[in-house]
């Protein structure tokens, strides 16, 4: 069985794409039996939810509604895990929609025993014509390179996988085996504590990229920040969690100077080279605002986590 766990708040404009993303076969590839859990601590969602998954005819063994108490996203993950039946998991949120045949190619590394983990490819869903949308484009574009340039091909399959070097799933689309090992509930980047530990069991990752989840990125540049400081913050709690054994870090300033020739080449004409120039700074203060929140003030979890309006 397959678990498809959505977590989703304050989503009811989206949820029902999502679910229906995953839930019409003829278009995930989704071929075999499986139940939906969309966790949603706000009763607007999940009455959308709900009234797509009755259009659907979905029964109740399909779908299970959970009322997580809004407590952050790690402890909804947690929440769902416990109660998921699945021996393959999969994990997306309410705001996001997958690509045609999406499950099928999540799911065809499986077949791989040492492979525990898959990730999937975001893809902007944003208008390339402005600079917050470049920049989303942008970024979940390099995300795309940096995978295909750290893991390895596999011979006449569709995806990728681990071998010395790997980088982290990303939590819009990803699988995994069932969890073996518990999530922090203060902890950031979930999606990339699971990749870590997964990693620390001797198991290997694989990337999907013909599995694509269509993303909006952040409109402003206070979500930005906002949005930013939390993914990219979370992993140096990563460090302090001490998940960084059988690989180094993959996030961090150092790290990203190598990518600012990818930065510079993306770019189709000037007014997108101002814009990616633009990115330089703007970079810069995020990780400055992260090693500020992080290091000097150590700001709380619930401080952290906050609603990005702006990609909704």
């Amino acid at each position: 069985m397959i678990s498809i766990i959505i977590t989703s708040w304050k989503e009811p404009n989206t949820i029902a794409k999502c679910i229906r993303s995953i839930a019409d076969r003829k278009y995930s590839g989704l071929d075999r039996e499986f139940e939906i859990l969309q966790l949603s601590p706000d009763k607007e969602t999940l009455f959308a939810g709900a009234k797509e998954v009755k259009r659907l005819k979905l029964t109740n063994l399909e779908y299970i509604q959970i009322q997580d108490p809004k407590k952050g996203k790690p402890y909804a993950l947690k929440m769902a895990i416990q109660k998921a039946k699945g021996d393959i998991l999969i994990f997306t949120d309410g705001d996001t929609y997958f690509g045609k045949g999406a499950v099928k190619f999540l799911l065809d590394p499986f077949n791989d025993k040492d492979i525990d983990g898959v990730s999937g490819r975001p893809v902007s869903n944003d208008k390339r014509d402005n600079i917050f949308g470049y920049w989303g484009h942008l970024l979940s574009d390099s995300g795309h390179h940096r995978r295909c340039k750290q893991m390895v091909k596999q011979d006449k399959k569709e995806y990728y996988k681990s071998d010395k070097t790997f980088f982290p799933m990303s939590g819009y689309i990803m699988a995994t085996r069932k969890l073996t090992f518990s999530i922090p509930n203060d902890v950031l980047s979930d999606d990339a504590y699971i990749s870590y530990s997964i990693r620390n069991q001797r198991k290997e990752i694989a990337y999907a990229p013909n599995a694509t989840c269509y993303v909006k990125y952040p409109k402003t540049i206070k979500d930005y920040y906002k949005q930013k400081v939390r993914s990219l913050g979370g992993f140096i709690q990563l460090k302090q969690y001490g998940v960084f054994k059988k690989d180094r870090q993959s996030r961090s300033i150092f790290i990203e100077l190598p990518y600012a020739l990818f930065v510079l080449s993306y770019a189709k004409n000037l007014k997108e080279f101002i814009w990616s120039l633009a990115l330089f700074p703007t970079r810069l203060l995020t990780w400055l605002k992260i090693y500020w929140e992080r290091i000097i003030v150590k700001k709380d979890f619930s401080k952290t986590w906050v609603r990005i309006e702006s990609t909704k």
